[in-house]
């Protein structure tokens, strides 16, 4: 996937690529980024390894969280992405958090099938203690204190004020949704095939224990929001459950959405394509428009 940033940020994120590779002993050069959303995702050349990049308190927050979680899940024999060996995460310059990963095949395109089977393994999971409590108000709290100067200070209120809300609604149905492992952010641009050919999801920053209803959510909302309806009907099919028929659909929805316009406010005003897609996000959203669709960030 192609992506877009600034020639400063770019050469930022190359000079932390590089340096967290030379503490594991990776050579960095022709390190390629292929994904930025919320990470900075590098395929290095020189080995089969993937090097993901977390930026400011969230990346940090978020990195030795990871590390643990794969790691566990491994353990469980769960369908995830497989954690490198060694000391993780990597801290470069006290302000990026540097995680590696074997790297696995990927595709273009995935059926709901394919999304829906991982996700069922992950559910039938026996919650462990040693787990994280998945937690997306912490989250945005920590990424709204560490947006980017571009983005306008009425903007930022006005999602505070949404996010406290949001919060207030989820707190009413906490007690009365099943809960278990979740994986936080499942979509099919977080699925990978395996050496053994088992489909596998990757981007475990979220996966912690929570309502399993939480991981339903994205396609629900992707019908609307990404034109995906038929995707999510088929998604349905193979899971077996309908989220929307809750009645805390409406509650996670909302999260999900705010997830959706929160998530890349730190250092959006390096990457002017997400910036131009994270204004029509969020201007739909503060208008009320409910239907109105959304294109990936890029």
């Amino acid at each position: 996937m192609a992506t877009n940033l600034s020639p400063r940020r770019a050469a930022e994120l190359r000079a932390v690529v590089e340096a967290a590779c030379a503490q594991m002993s990776l050579s960095a050069h022709g390190a390629e980024l292929i994904k930025y959303t919320v990470n900075a995702v590098f395929r290095l050349r020189s080995a089969p390894v993937i090097v993901r990049v977390g930026a400011g308190e969230v990346g940090e927050a978020r990195g030795s969280r990871v590390v643990s979680v794969a790691r566990w899940l491994a353990a469980e024999g769960a369908p995830v992405a497989p954690v490198m060996e060694g000391a993780q995460p990597i801290y470069v310059d006290e302000g990026h958090t540097v995680t590696f990963w074997h790297e696995l095949a990927t595709r273009r395109t995935w059926k709901a099938h394919e999304l829906a089977g991982p996700l069922r393994a992950l559910h039938e999971l026996e919650p462990d203690a040693a787990l994280p409590i998945w937690d997306p108000f912490d989250n945005a709290r920590r990424r709204l204190a560490a947006a980017d100067p571009v983005v306008s200070p009425d903007d930022v209120d006005w999602l505070r004020d949404a996010w406290a809300a949001a919060e207030n609604g989820y707190r009413a149905w906490e007690s009365k949704m099943p809960i278990g492992v979740v994986h936080g952010d499942p979509h099919t641009g977080n699925l990978l095939k395996d050496v053994s050919g088992r489909i596998v999801l990757c981007d475990l920053d979220e996966t912690g224990i929570g309502p399993l209803a939480w991981d339903l959510v994205p396609q629900a909302v992707g019908a609307v929001r990404f034109d995906r309806a038929d995707f999510y009907r088929q998604f349905v099919d193979a899971y077996g459950a309908d989220v929307r028929n809750e009645p805390y659909w409406p509650a996670l929805a909302r999260i999900r959405e705010l997830v959706m316009v929160t998530s890349v406010l730190p250092d959006i005003g390096q990457r002017p394509l997400v910036a131009a897609e994270h204004a029509h996000r969020l201007a739909t959203l503060r208008a009320g428009h409910h239907t109105a669709t959304w294109n990936l960030y890029r």
